[in-house]
């Protein structure tokens, strides 16, 4: 019994939980990491280790880590003394009924390409800089940045664009025909053809969400998509695991001045973006809570540039009440079978994890010398979030729709016409 086989292993539960896939192979493979989103490589799942059965995972981004059947409970939201036997008769009615494998929506890449060197922020920003000016923002994106309290005079300036469906072949030929070398820029890749091509398609369309860096040099991408790939809303415009492809390696977003004293931190890239435009502050867009290695490079940097304080404004999230309510969205994973008023432990599991992400921030500050503040908004009397606004953007957009609507108000009554 030592080296009992189960009758499915760690890539069944993989395939049931529709969890992107980054390589395929018999014995190991590397998957996106649903607990903190990394799309490096960084989680690998087991299944043999020598002749050895293992099933199990491991995020050396964020740590998780666990066998096959913790990982369906944790994404299930399945616990308590019988958690395991719960999660191994599911398992084995998904693969028995209704018939199996799943229609998978990912695509498998292969473990034989070879990966790219990454090219430096430069000739990142040199490639990127000539895409944009070959790309347009459709109107329904315009809207949609629009609405998220972005000015047309901000979204042109910050140069959102739409991504295509079709042509981008075409695309990486005309950047070619500029002199450009694609080779170590996110993104593009040698497609089966042997031809320089970008990771754009009808499955990853949205819009282009801009990263720069310290110095403003444009470094990469996150697409937020028009139909969300199992719950995200955001990827990366990435080609890591594609021929001559590399990946995004999910940097930290900055905007504002690098010799600030004071630095705020948001977790997202456009949360960080519309932010700064809100208030004029220094803000950096952490892609993820658990995101170290970006965040703790631009820290470095700001504490040799005499940054004081670092403000943390962090989703609040980190203050929900984690009682099950049974009306929440939470409930898609647990199902119904929680008596309400019990923990939740969706929600649990996700303050958890934004309060790791903040405490990692306060260690960062203070390895550094740095003072660290958090901020806090929306409570109720308890000191619980109140459900109204989670992202610092998101409670400062009626103050700024305000001093809009009072700005057009005045040119107005000036006899201005206001555009």
């Amino acid at each position: 019994m030592e080296n009992f086989i189960p009758p499915f292993s760690i890539a069944d539960v993989v395939d049931i939980l529709r969890l992107i896939r980054l390589t395929d192979g018999e014995d190991s493979f590397n998957l996106i990491c649903p607990f903190c989103g990394d799309d490096r490589g960084k989680m690998n799942a087991c299944i043999w280790k020598g002749s050895r059965i293992k099933n199990v995972y491991h995020c050396y981004n964020c740590g998780a880590q666990g066998n096959m059947l913790t990982l369906y409970c944790e994404l299930k939201g399945i616990t308590g003394p019988d958690c395991f036997k719960i999660a191994y008769r599911e398992i084995r009615e998904q693969l028995t009924v209704g018939g199996y494998p799943l229609n998978r929506e990912y695509e498998i890449r292969k473990p034989s390409v070879m990966e790219a060197k990454t090219a430096d922020n430069t000739k990142r920003n040199r490639v990127y800089m000539e895409l944009l000016k070959l790309l347009n923002l459709t109107d329904r994106h315009l809207s949609l940045l629009k609405e998220r309290g972005l000015s047309e005079e901000a979204i042109k300036r910050f140069q959102f664009r739409s991504t295509p469906v079709y042509g981008t072949e075409e695309l990486a030929r005309k950047l070619l025909l500029k002199d450009l070398s694609l080779s170590g820029v996110p993104g593009f890749y040698l497609n089966n053809r042997g031809n320089w091509d970008i990771a754009f398609g009808k499955k990853y369309s949205g819009y282009l969400c801009p990263v720069p860096d310290i110095s403003g040099d444009l470094i990469g991408f996150q697409i937020r998509l028009d139909v969300p790939i199992h719950g995200r809303k955001y990827i990366w415009l990435s080609s890591a695991g594609r021929e001559k492809g590399v990946s995004s390696s999910s940097p930290a977003a900055f905007f504002g001045n690098p010799y600030d004293k004071r630095v705020c931190v948001t977790d997202g890239v456009l949360k960080g973006l519309i932010a700064h435009e809100f208030s004029d502050r220094t803000f950096i867009g952490n892609p993820g809570v658990n995101n170290y290695r970006g965040l703790e490079q631009l820290l470095t940097v700001l504490a040799g540039n005499g940054v004081k304080e670092v403000i943390d404004y962090y989703d609040m999230d980190r203050q929900m009440k984690i009682i099950c309510d049974h009306i929440e969205k939470y409930c898609d994973t647990c199902g119904l079978e929680f008596t309400k008023g019990a923990v939740c432990p969706y929600k649990e599991r996700k303050r958890n994890e934004i309060r790791k992400g903040s405490n990692r921030l306060y260690e960062m500050c203070q390895a550094r010398s740095i003072r660290y503040r958090r901020k806090k908004w929306d409570l109720d009397s308890d000191g619980s979030w109140a459900g109204n606004f989670k992202g610092i953007d998101d409670y400062w957009k009626p103050y700024v729709d305000r001093q809009r609507k009072n700005y057009i108000t005045q040119r107005k009554g000036n006899g201005e016409t206001y555009v």
